[in-house]
């Protein structure tokens, strides 16, 4: 259920996963199978991502915008579940319809989004304020590259790398402008994943399978590794790499280029990257999770290579294949860093644990499924079953069945077919179903694990079919044709005819009288099952109905369809039309009780209308899907709803009433538990069981004897390490005493040091004090001469002061008297100046009259005038005003884009230098083109010289090859007889090696028989043997018995001589317990032995049932079989031959402790034993002269034919010399 995007599944805390599911954003607790629901506003908006802040309380929706629209950012907060802030792009004139990628950055507080194309536009958000603080362009200033990926630094909130495909940059904002920083020459690198490593380091994987570092904006070129094979990473400074040379990495480092590029094989992408305390991982590989442990800050150790396990895949493929659905989408861990989660392009969920086995314990740990595997693709059909909690679903994509159970919430059965399936029902019973096929209607029996075909149908691509409520009939849709069987003997009780457009349902009433059906040629239809004759008919050639229902009684239909209405039909009438939602309407179910109606209909709408119905329809309606719903269905008890759509989500509805309480029950009703299992799985079952049970006892007699040896070995080391710990105390007590002795001396000594060096202190303090006692009256005597010779001083300069006061006072005065001087010569000037301006005052008088006359004259012209124009300059300024209005907008407006266009120059700029830069390095390159262009010149000449030489030497070649060609001929006649004689010889080779087969099989068997009855025979006269030496024994102690019980009677007159008889006989024959022991031991030798024959006779026994079986199967088989056969059996043999050692030895040290009397010397054994195997060495013989003989017809066999196959290899390489010469020429020119 999960989208097909990144960014789409994150931990909230140990047990709770957040993923957008329908049209809802799902919280769901996998440990208590609760979830939460998280509604959004817009269901229909495709989610690009989903980013959840590093304080996991904030998470924030990158939604896809519609044509013309601006993209959204939503942020929910995750205490409350609900929508806290909207985000989107601030300016008017940007065309994006995306934001390609966002990120919170490291304290939650700022939100760093960039847009899709054309615009690639980078926006800092205060969210919280919902206001942009600074934007700047995130692309290439070449243009160049796409913007995939942002990744704020882990400790600064303004600084951020941006990735994508040949696009890398670090940008800094700083006082709300952004600038580039550090390393950016990616135009040749495809990068497709990025993250902080630490804050000064960043990595980043390619998509040829490379993972570079950029430390400190500069790039590592020591530092590239193959993702797929790297493992260990060890960072240190450059400066000691310098010194230490290439210790970087265990891998091979490969030779960069400039600009940084890399040619290396083709491989897969690194993506998905993801930091966390204790490590980081990455995606790499088909369905390859690579996690390394951090060990210092500066190394980092590859500890476990995770990976989606094929076994995972029973659910979803019968023959599981990597595909590029299997590509790992997004990587997260969890808060406490103990699991990793991640999502495909499949909707499922996958889990491992982080820190589990070591690689090096197991190499590769699987992925497990968290939940319940999901439908890949649309789900076309739905079926409930009333006597158990299950309902069935079948996927039009992956081809598969799945049994849900809805009280726990998991799939119980899942098949899959290779042919598509169009429709499911499942019988009242649980226990069978039909499933419509692209190919025939088959009716299955529904078993523990699998699903048995018990009869099929000649329908193909069947939509429609369904039980009959009491589960007796069923009903398929053949074409226009509804065809009726019989579920206990499948005989088609009707064909019902009448429709003439595509059927689309078929509703049964609770009594199984009456079926009801509809179609999109506009007619609903019901029918008599008593009959088989059409009852009723509505039909209205203006609609299209999707679906119908029909009450418990069968007298009430509801129709709906393409006009969006709910139709009430009965007695063949339209009792009622109600509009509901205003849109098309798909599919209709009714309650057991005819209590409730649900429809759906839209965009994954779920609607509950109330009955009966009224003028108006009273209905709710709820949205979890964002797809349209193609099935709902009840379940038998009206407590829960089961609603399927196009996106492969299912949702499970609880049904309460108006008050919020649960539906009543009937008081009888309980589910049923009972299953069906075939009798021949059964008995392999129990057979298993029995089996393992047996395993299981010999194990345990197996363990408890290790247990014991164990003990015992134990015992003996824990003595050993007791006896090592104790005198090991007594060691360390000892150096314990040494040392505190040596502690007290050394005490003793530092005392003494301590008191003579305290002592010189003393002395060289008084001598210091005398010393300075003499400096400091040194330095009194010199602080005297120095004030009295500052007192000198201050009397000189005090006496310069006076005489300088005088001197300035008699300076002054002569100043004085020499600018009055000066003034009085002023004054005088000052006189004559006046009576002049008095002369010329008069005349200005005069003049100014006239000028005044002529002035009021031309004055009053002016006016006159003026008055005119400023009549005209007022009307223009009223029109001048409403213009300097428009003009300030247009300032106002341009000085913002004056603004924008010194961004863009200061932009274009440093473009320019770029440009600048590449010129430069382009111009360099057209030099070294035509000093290459210059060579290539002459080497052209030089090959068409060579040419022309060519030519001369193709016209001899043609010459030469028509005569090849007529020698090849004469040889290809030739070999025609030769190669039906070799085709002749393989067919004999083939009877020959089959009739070898058999050979060895009955050599095998016969082998097999014969060590059988030689072990048999063996065995059984050893034991006569034993039998008769035991009886021997006895009958010689029964003889001595008698001889001294006679003796005894001799002593019947004299008691104590009798008592000590006795005494001594009995201590003599009972009371010997070395005899006792030698006896009891044989005996137990004896029955361990019988008890192992014949647990080997019964294996024995088992196998040849198992070969028995196995010869009716495939000839393969049969052969594979044989083999386990003889290599078991030859493992018998040799466990035979090791008791019968070790039965030997121990019959030895007993004859040679004088215990027993039955030792057999070893050459009457080995005769005895080369009398039994004379015959078998016989056979061998005859067997190994039959088979050397065969052999030697099969490698004369195979030498003529090598002969043979080189003759025709030399006719044919003589006809290719003949065509090379051509092909030589075609390749110069």
């Amino acid at each position: 259920m999960l989208y097909q995007r990144r960014y789409n599944a994150h931990y909230l805390s140990e047990s709770e996963i957040i993923y957008p599911a329908g049209g809802v954003i799902v919280i769901h607790d996998h440990l208590q199978k609760k979830q939460k629901f998280i509604r959004l506003q817009d269901k229909h908006k495709p989610i690009k991502s989903l980013v959840l802040a590093p304080n996991r309380r904030w998470l924030a929706l990158n939604e896809i915008a519609e044509e013309g629209q601006k993209p959204i950012i939503t942020i929910y907060d995750l205490t409350t579940y609900k929508r806290r802030k909207i985000l989107t792009v601030p300016f008017e004139n940007s065309t994006a319809r995306e934001f390609a990628c966002i990120q919170f950055t490291f304290d939650s507080k700022y939100l760093v989004a960039i847009t899709g194309e054309p615009d690639w536009c980078l926006y800092y958000y205060n969210w919280d304020k919902g206001k942009v603080e600074s934007h700047a362009k995130a692309q290439n200033p070449s243009g160049q590259g796409t913007v995939e990926s942002v990744q704020c630094n882990p400790s600064d909130a303004t600084l951020v790398v941006i990735t994508g495909p040949y696009t890398f940059r670090i940008m800094n904002v700083s006082e709300t402008v952004w600038r580039q920083w550090g390393w950016c020459k990616a135009e040749n690198i495809a990068i497709t994943s990025c993250m902080w490593l630490t804050p000064d380091r960043i990595l980043f994987g390619t998509e040829n399978g490379v993972i570079m570092m950029v430390e400190n904006g500069e790039l590592r070129q020591n530092c590239i590794f193959r993702a797929a094979e790297v493992t260990e990473f060890s960072l240190k400074k450059v400066e000691a790499e310098a010194e230490e040379g290439d210790k970087t990495s265990t891998t091979s480092k490969q030779d960069s280029t400039s600009d940084s590029t890399v040619s290396l094989d083709e491989s897969q992408p690194v993506t998905c990257f993801v930091n966390f305390a204790k490590g980081f991982a990455y995606a790499c590989g088909p369905g390859y999770v690579h996690m390394f442990e951090k060990e210092t800050p500066h190394h980092w150790r590859k500890r476990n290579l995770f990976r989606i396990s094929r076994k995972s895949y029973k659910h979803t493929r019968e023959h599981p294949v990597w595909s590029n659905l299997d590509a790992i989408q997004h990587i997260t861990i969890d808060p406490n860093q103990e699991t990793l989660l991640i999502t495909t392009l499949r909707k499922q969920l996958y889990h491992v644990k982080l820190f589990g086995q070591h690689m090096l314990q197991n190499p590769e740990i699987p992925f497990t499924e968290l939940g319940p595997s999901m439908h890949y693709g649309p789900i076309n059909s739905l079926s409930m079953c009333a006597w158990k909690p299950i309902f069935m679903t079948s996927g039009e994509q992956d081809k598969s069945i799945r049994i849900w159970n809805y009280m726990t919430d998991d799939v119980e059965m899942i098949k899959l077919y290779q042919e598509e399936i169009h429709c499911v029902s499942l019988h009242p019973a649980g226990l069978f179903a039909i499933v419509g096929f692209s190919d025939k209607l088959r009716f299955m029996v529904v078993l523990i694990d699998d699903f048995e075909v018990m009869r099929e149908f000649p329908i193909r691509n069947c939509k429609q079919a369904k039980f009959s409520t009491n589960g007796h009939l069923f009903a398929a849709v053949n074409g226009q044709v509804i065809q009726v069987f019989s579920s206990v003997s499948f005989q088609n009780v009707y064909n019902l005819k009448g429709h003439n457009g595509r059927i689309t349902c078929l509703a049964w009433s609770a009594n199984d009288l009456t079926l009801v059906s509809c179609g999109t040629e506009g007619a609903v239809y019901e029918w008599s099952m008593s009959s088989g004759q059409r009852v009723g008919e509505v039909i209205l050639k203006t609609n299209q109905f999707k679906a119908c229902a029909v009450n418990s009684i069968g007298k009430t239909t509801y129709g709906l369809g393409t006009d969006g209405e709910i139709k009430e039909i009965g007695s063949n009438t339209i009792r009622r039309n109600l509009g509901l939602i205003g849109c098309a309407l798909d599919t209709i179910v009714l309650s057991r009780s005819d209590m409730m109606l649900f429809v759906t209909g839209g965009d994954g709408g779920v609607t509950s209308v109330q009955l009966p119905l009224l003028d108006k329809a009273v209905f709710n309606e709820f949205h979890m899907h964002n797809k349209k719903v193609t099935c709902i269905a009840l379940a038998y008890d009206d407590q829960t709803l089961v609603s399927v759509a196009e996106d492969a989500s299912i949702c499970l509805w609880r049904l309460t009433n108006a008050d919020g309480r649960a539906i009543a029950l009937e008081k009888d009703f309980a589910y049923s538990k009972e299953i069906l299992i075939s009798k021949k799985d059964l008995q392999e079952k129990i057979n298993n069981i029995n089996l393992l049970s047996t395993r299981m006892s010999e194990l345990e007699t197996e363990h408890t004897y290790q247990l014991r040896q164990a003990e015992a070995t134990q015992a003996e080391k824990l003595k050993e390490v007791h006896e090592g710990y104790c005198a090991a105390i007594e060691e360390l007590k000892e150096k314990n005493e040494l040392m505190e002795s040596e502690h007290t001396h050394e005490i003793g000594m530092i005392q003494q040091d301590i008191a003579k060096l305290r002592s010189g202190h003393e002395r060289t303090l008084q001598a210091l004090e005398a010393d300075f006692n003499v400096r400091l009256i040194n330095e009194y005597d010199r602080y005297q001469s120095l004030e009295d010779k500052t007192a000198r001083m201050r009397k000189d300069y005090e006496e310069r002061l006076e005489e300088l006061a005088e001197s300035k006072l008699q300076a002054l005065r002569e100043i004085n008297n020499m600018f009055e001087a000066k003034l009085e010569e002023k004054d005088l000037l000052l006189q004559e100046l006046q009576e002049q301006t008095d002369l010329e005052r008069r005349e200005h008088e005069t003049i100014k009259a006239s000028i005044e006359e002529d002035a009021d004259r031309e004055i009053i012209e002016i006016r006159t005038a003026y008055e005119v124009q400023l009549k005209e300059e007022k009307d223009a300024n009223v029109r001048l005003k409403g213009e300097t209005g428009l003009m300030k907008k247009k300032l106002i407006s341009a000085n913002k884009e004056i603004d924008e266009f010194k961004h863009q120059v200061s932009q274009l700029k440093a473009e320019h230098k770029q440009f600048q830069k590449v010129i430069s390095t382009l111009e360099r390159d057209v030099a070294d083109l035509k000093k290459e262009i210059s060579e290539r010149d002459g080497t052209i000449q030089d090959k068409e010289k060579r040419i022309y030489e060519l030519k001369r030497k193709k016209q001899e070649l043609e010459k030469y090859k028509f005569v090849l060609n007529f020698k090849i001929t004469e040889l290809k006649n030739q070999i025609d007889p030769l190669e039906r004689n070799i085709k002749a010889k393989k067919l004999r080779i083939l009877e020959l090696e089959e009739s070898l087969e058999t050979l060895l099989k009955q050599r095998s068997f016969r082998e097999l028989k014969i060590s059988q009855l030689n072990e048999k025979l063996a065995s059984a006269k050893k034991d006569y043997l034993n039998e008769a030496d035991r009886n021997a024994m006895l009958k010689n102690t029964l003889k001595k018995i008698k001889i001294d019980l006679h003796n005894m009677t001799a002593n019947f007159q004299d008691p104590m001589k009798l008592k000590s008889n006795v005494k001594t006989l009995f201590h003599k024959y009972v009371e010997d317990i070395d005899f006792v022991r030698s006896r009891v031991a044989e005996d137990e030798a004896i029955r361990e032995f019988n008890r192992q024959r014949d647990h080997l006779e019964k294996q024995v026994t088992a196998l040849k049932q198992q070969l028995a079986k196995s010869l009716g199967g495939s000839k393969s088989d049969i052969g594979k079989i044989m083999d386990e056969n003889c290599t078991l059996l030859a493992e018998i043999n040799s466990l035979r031959t090791e008791l019968k050692s070790t039965r030997s030895r121990c019959f030895q040290m007993e004859s040679m402790l004088g215990l027993s009397a039955r030792y057999i010397p070893p050459a009457t054994a080995r005769a005895k034993l080369k009398h039994v195997t004379e015959d078998r060495d016989k056979l061998d013989e005859g067997f190994k002269q039959k088979i050397e003989e065969r052999e030697e017809i099969i490698i004369a066999l195979k030498e003529e034919n090598e002969r043979l196959l080189g003759k025709i290899r030399c006719v044919e390489n003589s006809g290719t010399a003949t065509e090379d010469p051509d092909g030589a020429k075609n390749e110069m020119y």
